[in-house]
């Protein structure tokens, strides 16, 4: 499935793969731009130096990345199979799908002007940070989870009804496993890594501020999962 074949698809397969094409095109521009136009101080990661052999070492972080990213655009070979016969259950996980990735990308874009004009260490509590600690991943989770069910109604659609069909349907469609392989990723991705990482982040930053602590209670950090108090 690529940008040519876009004009071909009609209903919700246009709009799904519009709603992939956003996420990545968005969050890519995001990236480019805060490493162009900003100070390392504010977002830029600060450059290392490595020898061949090292960056060579951090091959199979980029190729697990590679494998995540097209599993995660999986649903889309899902949903194109039914975008004839729609329905309303499956436009509308598609709609939540392309709400959250705009979600993700309103809390990206607030944060970046915010830290810009106040600072790196300005503490950003308003707008939709207000209600959402962590708007860009929550979006994000909302987004890709929304995506997945989009490939589920999708594939049951097709198992002619009937629960043995349909759950035969769904285990033996291999896009559907690619789809959930991708989703489990990405959720240990943000509701773990990211989520629980910046909490403890503006915890030992701001922990004990008045402003931080009435936050911490006004708002949700949306799905976190820790590994370690799991163990």
């Amino acid at each position: 499935m690529c940008c040519a074949d876009l004009p071909a698809l009609s209903g919700v397969a246009r709009w799904h793969a519009l709603a992939l094409i956003f996420y990545g095109v968005r969050l890519n521009a995001h990236l480019l731009y805060r490493e162009v136009a900003l100070t390392r101080e504010i977002f830029q990661m600060a450059p290392k130096d490595a020898t061949l052999a090292e960056r060579l070492k951090r091959a199979p972080v980029i190729i697990g990345c590679s494998l995540l990213y097209f599993c995660l655009a999986a649903p889309l070979r899902v949903t194109v199979s039914a975008a004839a016969s729609s329905s309303k259950s499956l436009q509308a996980a598609v709609a939540c799908a392309l709400l959250g990735f705009v979600v993700a990308a309103l809390g990206d874009l607030q944060k970046l002007v915010t830290k810009t004009i106040k600072g790196k260490d300005h503490l950003v509590t308003g707008g939709l940070y207000k209600w959402l600690r962590h708007p860009n991943y929550t979006g994000e989770v909302f987004g890709w989870s929304a995506s997945f069910a989009a490939a589920l109604i999708a594939g049951a659609a097709g198992g002619g009804g009937g629960v043995v069909a349909t759950a035969t349907t769904l285990l033996t469609n291999p896009w559907i496993g690619a789809s959930a392989l991708g989703w489990v990723g990405i959720m240990f991705v943000l509701a773990g890594d990211a989520s629980v990482g910046l909490e403890k982040k503006q915890k030992a930053k701001y922990g004990g501020q008045p402003e931080y602590e009435a936050w911490l209670k006004g708002s949700w950090a949306g799905p976190v999962f820790d590994p370690k108090k799991s163990a």
